[in-house]
This record gives C-alpha cells, structure tokens and sequence, in this order.
C-alpha cells in the first residue's frame, strides 16, 4: 500500500478503535454498578443492551444516507454523539428525582445514555465498510479489513485496562468523561483528515446489480439471509461475553493480590483479564486479515466458531488455574474476535456495488436488534441458575451460528459473481 493508503487504513482504523473503546468503558463496571446500585444482573444486562439497541435502530437509515451523502460527515457525526453519550453515562448518578415505573432514576439515566451511545456507533459501520471499499483495491481489501477489525480489539482490550487502572486512583464517572470528552475532540480532527479520499458514493452500479439479484437469488437474496441469521446468532453470544465476562470472573475467581506494592481488587483484575483476552484479539486479528486474502472466507469462518465455542464450553465446565484460564481467555479472544475479517469479507463479497451502505446497514440493524436481548437473557440464566450455566448456553448459541454459514458453501444456497469469487 502507498503512503495515501495507510493513511486512509490508519484513521479507519482509528476510528472504529474508538467506537469500540467507547463500548468496552462500560462492561469492565457492571462489578461496581452492581455494588453501588444495588442493581440485579437483569437490570446490568438491559442498560448493556441499550447500546446494542441504539446501534441497531441507527444502522438502517443511516445506510440509505451513507450510499446517498457525504460520508464523512456523517461518519464525524456518529463518532461525536459517541462522546456526548459516553461522557452523560459519567453525569447518570447525578440524577435525582422519585422512581418511574419501579426503576430508579440512576438506572433510567443509564439506560438512556447508552442508548445514547448507542445510536453515534450506529454510524460506523454502513460508513466506514463503504468507505473502505470506494478507497482500497481489493487486493489488499483483507489486510485493510484486518487493520479495521484489529482496531476494534486494540480499543475493546484498552478499554478495560483504563477502566481497571484508574479505578485504583479516580472514580469511575470521571473516566468515562473525560474519555467522551477525547472522543468528541476526535471526530473533529476526523473531518479534516478524510478531506482528500473518496467519501461521496455513486449509484452507477446499481441498476445492473439489481437486475442480477432478480436473475439469480443465490448472488445476494439466499446469501444475504444466510449471513444475517449467522450474525444475528453468532453476535449475541458475543455480546453476552462481553458484557458478562468481568463479572464472571469476579464470581468465580479469586482475582485479589498484590503487584508492585498496590492492593488489586477483583474488579480490576478482571478488567485486566478482559484486557488482555481483546488485545491478543486486535493482534490476532492482523493474521485473520491476510488469512481471508488467501482462501475461503466461510471456511476461516467455520474453524474459529468451532474453536469459539470449545473455549466457552471450557469455561463452563472448569475450574481453571490462573495459568489455565489465561490460556482459554487468548483462545476465546482469537476465536470469537479474530475472525471478524473473514465475516466482513464475505459481507463486502456479497453486497451490491453501490448498495454496501445499506446491506451493512440492514445486516447490522437486523443482527443487534435481536443481540440487544442477548445480556438481559444471560443475566436472568446467572440470576437463577448461575453465569457457569449462561456461559455454556452461549457456546451451544456459537455452535448454532456456523449452521448458516455451512448452508454458505452450497452452490444451492451461495453463487458468487466471477469477479468477487472467494479466495480457494
């Protein structure tokens, strides 16, 4: 790639890492929202699932913008309603007032921003996909993907280790503040640095694309579900591990100790582990992106869920050493995150040219609205029956998602046009 390209790779890279470090301040709190609230797992699990619901509900209008209007301002204004969301999540507790319907006002607070935060992140993918595909060659489409989806990962696993160090010296509204604050700075530095790249979308491929869908189904009708459903199953266990995986850890293991003379609570030391489950991802995930540029994306797509979903199982069912546990966690990182590349591959593969706005929109609405039940679902499992018992549910829900993607490799369901044919 020449200078201009990395460049480009970089600020996309940047700004999805920012979307997800936004997301990720949040679950590394439910330990101490859970403890200064008195809130029940359900009621962590619906405000967690706010975001998810916000960014569900944006994505399909903002698809139809994103093929129809600049991109990078919209893109610039997702990222800053991702600040300003963020940063009220911190001023939340500050709200008083008598109880609506039996919920408090710090959880209905909450809850809103969140959703909030929710809707800014819904910008970031029918933009940013297009955005890639109207900048990058596809020769090196994977690689780019790679960087984009590795990003994510870098700002989930900072996330965490932020949240997990300031803990020991601020409280935890100030951090996510002052880190909305940042990222409303960012989107403006955003505007001015994608001034010089494609970000305008043209509809001249339209029209044949169409009439190619109604020749022939299996190009985009058959495999547009296929994914979707995949998605949808595949993302909600997803979203339940990474809403509930610090408490898990809290409750299953004991995480306090003493490093360099500072008193580790648990809730920080699980943050730490969270950490370095998503890092190994963002690292991992650079392999996945030249991977996909080499062979079938549907088959990377198989191996890693099935190695998911042995990860979860595993946590389910043991009582690990602290050794043996961050081994599981670096696989389940690997797994469950690194293969993102090989999913938005076959994704870019399957959109229309000039319509990758709104097939990344519908996807991700149509996925996460049915994701967003996903933490409040897990958090009644762990009420009752305990988060062992909720974990193993999701690796039966990741095994469940690769039934699509096998229905993917026939010719029945899945036909490629000659020139976005997957790599053998």
């Amino acid at each position: 790639m020449n200078r201009d390209e990395w460049t480009f790779a970089a600020t996309m890279s940047g700004v999805h890492g920012l979307d997800h470090l936004a997301k990720r301040l949040f679950p590394p709190l439910v330990p101490v929202w859970a403890v200064t609230f008195g809130f029940p797992l359900w009621q962590l699990g619906v405000i967690l699932g706010a975001h998810t619901l916000g960014s569900a509900v944006g994505q399909a209008p903002i698809g139809h913008l994103s093929d129809r209007g600049d991109r990078r301002r919209l893109l610039a204004t997702g990222i800053a309603l991702i600040g300003v969301g963020t940063a009220a999540v911190g001023v939340a507790p500050l709200v008083q007032g008598g109880s609506v319907a039996g919920f408090s006002p710090a959880f209905l607070a909450l809850s809103t921003a969140t959703l909030a935060a929710g809707l800014g992140s819904a910008f970031v993918h029918p933009t940013g996909y297009p955005l890639i595909s109207a900048n990058v060659p596809e020769s090196t489409r994977g690689k780019v993907l790679g960087m984009w989806g590795s990003a994510a990962r870098f700002g989930d696993g900072l996330a965490p280790a932020i949240v997990g160090a300031l803990l020991l010296v601020v409280a935890w509204p100030a951090i996510v503040v002052g880190v909305g604050g940042g990222i409303v700075l960012a989107a403006v530095a955003l505007l001015v640095v994608l001034r010089g790249f494609d970000t305008t979308p043209t509809a001249r491929h339209d029209r044949a694309d169409r009439e190619a869908v109604t020749r022939d189904r299996r190009t985009f009708v058959y495999p547009f579900a296929a994914v979707t459903l995949y998605f949808a199953v595949q993302i909600a266990a997803t979203n339940a591990v990474t809403v509930f995986l610090p408490q898990f850890l809290t409750a299953s293991y004991d995480l306090t100790g003493t490093v360099a003379g500072v008193s580790l609570t648990a809730e920080s030391s699980a943050s730490f582990y969270y950490a370095g489950l998503l890092l190994f991802a963002g690292v991992f995930q650079l392999a996945t992106g030249e991977l996909v540029d080499r062979h079938d994306p549907r088959r990377v797509l198989l191996v890693f869920l099935a190695v998911g979903a042995a990860s979860l199982g595993a946590l389910a069912a043991f009582s690990l050493s602290h050794v043996g546990l961050v081994g599981v966690l670096v696989v389940l990182g690997a797994s469950l995150w690194g293969l993102n590349p090989a999913r938005d591959s076959l994704v870019d593969a399957i959109a229309p040219k000039g319509g990758e706005g709104k097939t990344f929109g519908y996807l991700w609405t149509g996925t996460l609205l049915v994701s967003a039940a996903a933490p409040p679902l897990i958090g009644y499992v762990g009420d009752r029956a305990g988060l062992r018992v909720g974990f193993g549910l999701l690796a039966v829900i990741v095994i469940i998602s690769a039934l699509p993607v096998l229905a993917l490799l026939s010719t029945r369901v899945y036909r490629p046009g000659p020139e976005r044919k997957p790599a053998d």
